[in-house]
Parts: structure tokens; C-alpha cells; sequence
């Protein structure tokens, strides 16, 4: 089977999601992505199956636009859709778009199985209109390790890459245009699956620290990689990429004593690791940008609150780092300005939890979202 993956832009005009560079590594020459603004009537006719990707909760509206189109150009079409608000609310997506398939929880393996055309009834974890196949293939620290990183398929990411990405942010009631150059880019590692293993009181914005609704749809908890998992794929990466980044969140103190690896790298973290550990991280790469988060509820900000200028210190031309601060803080630990990545003015309501759990209101923010930034695109809207 081939397949055509498709990416909205809403937030983001060159969006991604990190499990993308491995997702479909091993079948590279059955698949290809694009991104929305690419989506033509020539694609849709030339693919019979497509996976849209719905990360982000303020992609909804476009994702239905999406949806929309391929099926009002290809009857035959199939839709698989995936990402992390898919993962929350699959079931009310099933209800109001007319998609096929999703795969709940680990899907690593599905993918594998779909693309090379094992019965959809065998397929693990596949959800469709009709059937539901059991959740038996989970995801573990050792699959960490088979993890391969590809992005052949997917020649629009390699286009735009280095472009300057815009997105809007709420600010004061209303939306502001930002302008800015991706300091994340793919391949992209985080080092824990299936939820975030440093939970703290700062994650009420984010999907990752609900444990409970996450069991639910992965049936395990979360998996945390490995020291030597984590050096064994920056080896991997450092052979095929010259740029990546890396979310440490897991509660490991890495130790990357003795470490260089030849990449351009962006790092963030929020864990245990100390101070000394976050220096030899910025230094085990050529240029490395760090963006550490020391608000008093993070964990690395409850353990790094009291020697972070050393961070500050271990900085040159190459290697610098920025940290995650609301207003309140600033008034305790002096941060320069131009090292906060956001306060609570750029860290809006609808960012919470309490607000985009609610399908309704998130479909309704989406909307406005996607009207401020994709007035010219090609879609034709449905009322939804």
C-alpha cells in the first residue's frame, strides 16, 4: 500500500510531530508527506489512502477541512488520522468527520503491519467505524532502540526547513502575528512515551503529565529511555543528520560525561539532572541551544533555582541557553530578558488542559485560529 501523509499548518507553517522521522522509516518507498498548503486534486486522485495528522488541538478545524476535501475529490479515499489530541479524542472525531481508522495508543508497529497490507482485522490496536481490533501491541524501552530516523519521504520538510515559520498567539484578547526561526527540528528524540515521567504542579497545559486518560488509551504507563538508549540514537542520528533536538523530560539523570556528538542540537529539559549534567549536555555538541525550565513548579526549576547562573557562565558563541520563566518568577531569580522563552502573557488559557479537553471549545478556537492565519486556503469549508 502507499500512502500520502498529510501535515495541517495551523500554528506553524512548516508543522511536525516527532514521531514522524521514525514512524515510516522502514517503509520509506510507500510513503510520501506533504503539507496542507500542497494539497492539490492531483494528490488526492493519485492516492487512494492518506494519514492526516492532528497533533495539535488548534489544527481541528483545519484537519476537518482536510478530511473534507479528500473525500469530496476520491470517493475511494481511506483516512487514517494520528497525533496527540487524536489520541484524546478519536472517538468524537469518528462521530463528526468521515475518517476511517485510527490506531490506539502504540502505533509503531500498526503502521508497519498497515502499510505492507496485513488485513485490517489483524492489524493490533486499529480502530475503524465498524470493528475495534484489541490493544495488544505496547511499546517498550527496548523498542526505543530499534527506532531507525528517515526523512526521504517527506522532501516538503526538507524544503522548508530552514524557512522562518509564522504563527499567531494570543495576547491581550486577540491574536498577534510572531515571527520567528525553528530552533526544534527533526529528527526530534523525547525520552519518554506515552506521557511525560516528570510530573509536577506545571503541567496543567500539558497532555503528557494525565496519566490516567493516558493509561486509558495506551494501556501501560508511561516508557522512559535508558542512558544508554539515549546515547546508542544520537549515534544513529549523528550519521545521517546535521541538525536534531531532544526533549529530556523523563526523571534520568543522563550522564553525557565523555560525550560529542557531531550535530547541531537544540535541547530541553525539565528533570532531575543537575546543573554540572545540563553543562556537559550544552557542551556534547558543537552548537547547542538549551531552553531549561525554571519556573518553581518545573522539576529542573525546584533543583537548578539556586546555581542556574552557572548555565549562564558555561555559555560561547555556539552554545547558549534560554529558559522557560513566568513574570512571577522573574521577581525572585534574575533572568535577563532576553533568556525567557514566554510569561504568562504569551502562555494563553486555551493552552490548558481545562479548556481544549472540551472538544466543543476547542473546535470553536481552532476555527478562529485557522481564519487569522489561513485566509487564502484552497478548502472548501462544510459546516461543522
Amino acid at each position: 500500500m502507499k500512502a500520502l501523509v498529510v501535515y495541517p499548518i495551523t500554528m506553524h507553517n512548516y508543522s511536525f510531530s516527532a514521531p514522524s522521522c521514525w514512524l515510516f522509516s522502514k517503509n520509506k518507498e510507500k510513503i510520501k508527506g506533504i503539507y496542507s498548503f500542497e494539497l492539490n486534486e492531483e494528490y488526492v486522485k493519485e492516492y487512494d489512502f492518506f494519514i492526516v495528522e492532528l497533533n495539535w488541538f488548534i489544527q481541528l478545524y483545519e484537519f476537518f477541512l482536510i478530511v473534507d476535501y479528500i473525500k469530496e475529490k476520491n470517493k475511494n479515499a481511506s483516512i487514517l488520522f494520528g497525533g496527540l489530541y487524536s489520541a484524546l479524542k478519536y472517538e468524537e472525531i469518528f462521530k463528526r468527520s468521515d475518517v476511517d481508522y485510527y490506531i490506539q495508543g502504540d502505533n509503531e508497529l500498526p503502521i508497519d503491519y498497515l502499510l505492507n497490507d496485513v488485513h485490517i482485522k489483524k492489524i493490533p490496536n486499529l480502530v475503524s467505524r465498524t470493528f475495534r481490533n484489541s490493544v495488544t501491541y505496547k511499546f517498550t524501552e527496548d523498542d526505543f532502540k530499534n527506532l531507525e530516523f528517515n526523512l526521504d519521504w517527506f522532501p516538503s520538510y526538507l524544503k522548508y526547513v530552514s524557512r522562518t515559520s509564522d504563527y499567531y498567539m494570543e495576547d491581550k484578547n486577540y491574536l498577534r502575528l510572531y515571527e520567528y526561526n525553528d530552533q526544534y527540528n527533526l529528527p526530534m528524540i523525547i525520552t519518554s512515551k506515552g506521557g511525560c515521567t516528570t510530573r509536577h504542579q506545571g503541567c496543567n497545559n500539558c497532555m503528557g503529565s494525565k496519566h490516567n486518560e493516558l493509561y486509558n488509551i495506551y494501556h501501560r504507563p508511561p516508557v522512559k529511555m535508558s542512558n544508554d538508549t539515549l546515547m546508542h540514537l544520537l549515534g544513529k542520528i549523528e550519521n545521517n543528520f546535521e541538525k536534531a533536538s531532544m526533549l529530556i523530560m523523563s526523571e534520568e539523570n543522563y550522564d553525557f560525561t565523555g560525550q560529542f556528538y557531531d550535530i547541531d542540537m537544540s535541547v530541553e529539559i525539565d528533570s532531575n539532572m543537575s546543573t554540572d549534567a545540563m553543562i556537559k549536555v550544552l557542551h556534547a555538541f558543537p552548537k547547542c541551544i538549551l531552553n531549561v525550565g525554571i519556573y518553581e513548579e518545573g522539576v529542573s526549576g525546584s533543583t537548578i533555582r539556586k546555581d542556574y547562573k552557572q548555565l549562564l557562565k558555561a555559555e560561547d558563541e555556539n552554545h547558549r541557553v534560554n529558559y522557560f520563566v513566568y513574570i512571577k518568577d522573574t521577581n525572585i531569580i534574575d533572568i535577563p530578558e532576553n533568556r525567557r522563552l514566554y510569561s504568562e502573557d504569551t502562555f494563553p488559557k486555551w493552552a490548558y488542559w481545562d479548556y481544549y479537553n472540551n472538544f466543543d471549545s476547542a473546535l470553536r478556537f481552532s476555527r478562529l485560529f485557522y481564519q487569522k492565519v489561513n485566509k487564502n486556503m484552497r478548502f472548501n469549508c462544510k459546516n461543522k
